[in-house]
């Protein structure tokens, strides 16, 4: 910008001397260009808007002028969360993936652009993950009390998983050009583990487009950080200790990345004097039973983040580290000690450098 006001300056310089009726207009645009160089940057503020989306808490922090249309901004990202848990929602009688799971074998639906991507991304992480990401175990989530059925007073019989696994397995839904069918009857959705994702993606792509460079969003923990905070610096976040009391594990900083984290410390229920993770293997057909306690994922699209850590939680510590490894993943894992209540941690060398 220096260079191309010096540049300008000194082409009036030289039409100035050939021509002195240009002195006026010399003045002035030296007087803006002197005025436009010492005005003082626009004070930034943080604003905060927050709420309750499927069932969870949403909370947006942006930078901005107090001149920024607050009122409508927020109006706009209540709708589009809206728009995404209306679609997506197994709580909701009408809502899309429910009219999918009444359907029969074969028919085909439609699917909006926010589901069709959902869908899309899903199977490609089911394939890239071998099947520990599956959005079609709904029926398992539903028998052993995590969906929207409620709890269970005993564990499902094995002849009971022998039925629902004949329902089960993304290598049954047939998707292409932005419409789906399932290939058995009974095939249900339940894309909770990447839903909260994606609508951190979908508010953070609005904020974007609506001209706001920096801005934090969090939905339930999964979180999106772009460019700075208040501070000029990237946003704090941290990773909570994987207990009910909860605590910071560890801060991080992110900038124009993306971080989710899966763990079982906090849904859970107790059946037959068991305490079971919600996090189901779609292999076992049962509640993933290892010592990894809490996995975090930090990638370009939230979406991905939160897929992925539940992939790796359902793999377990030493399947889930090799995978991380394998695909240059970003993990950050801990892992119960047999002999105390302390923590292991693994993290891959790409999440290390994240820290440095």
């Amino acid at each position: 910008m220096l260079l191309v006001t010096a540049e300008i300056t000194a082409l009036f310089l030289h039409l100035y001397k050939k021509n002195s009726e240009l002195s006026s207009l010399f003045l002035i645009v030296c007087l803006v260009f002197s005025v436009s160089a010492c005005s003082p940057p626009k004070p930034l503020h943080e604003h905060e808007f927050s709420g309750q989306i499927m069932g969870t808490y949403f909370r947006v922090k942006m930078l901005g002028d107090k001149k920024e249309n607050l009122q409508a901004l927020d109006a706009d990202i209540e709708y589009a969360l809206g728009l995404v848990n209306q679609s997506m929602s197994n709580y909701i009688e009408s809502s899309e993936i429910n009219q999918f799971n009444r359907m029969s074998a074969h028919q085909r639906m439609a699917l909006s652009p926010d589901f069709a991507q959902v869908i899309g991304e899903s199977i490609e992480l089911a394939k890239l993950s071998g099947g520990a990401f599956d959005v079609t175990i709904s029926p398992l989530i539903n028998a052993w009390g995590f969906g929207e059925q409620g709890s269970i007073e005993r564990q499902p019989s094995p002849t009971q998983l022998k039925q629902i696994a004949q329902r089960i397995g993304y290598q049954h839904l047939n998707f292409q050009q932005g419409t789906l069918s399932k290939l058995v009857d009974g095939l249900e959705l339940n894309v909770s583990a990447i839903a909260k994702g994606y609508a951190v993606d979908k508010v953070s792509e609005l904020l974007a487009s609506a001209g706001i460079d920096d801005f934090m969003v969090d939905i339930g923990g999964e979180i999106r950080a772009n460019g700075v905070n208040l501070q000029g610096k990237g946003w704090q976040i941290a990773i909570e200790q994987p207990s009910l009391l909860g605590g910071v594990q560890q801060l991080l900083s992110l900038k124009d990345q993306a971080i989710a984290t899966s763990g079982d410390y906090r849904n859970f229920l107790i059946v037959d004097g068991e305490q079971f993770s919600h996090t189901i293997n779609p292999v076992s057909l049962a509640p993933s039973l290892h010592k990894l306690a809490s996995v975090s994922v930090i990638a370009e699209r939230c979406s991905r983040a939160d897929a992925l850590a539940t992939a790796i939680m359902v793999m377990g510590e030493e399947q889930g580290f090799a995978f991380a490894q394998k695909h240059q993943l970003a993990a950050y894992m801990l892992v119960r000690s047999r002999q105390s209540d302390e923590y292991s941690i693994l993290m891959t060398e790409e999440f290390r450098r994240i820290l440095q």
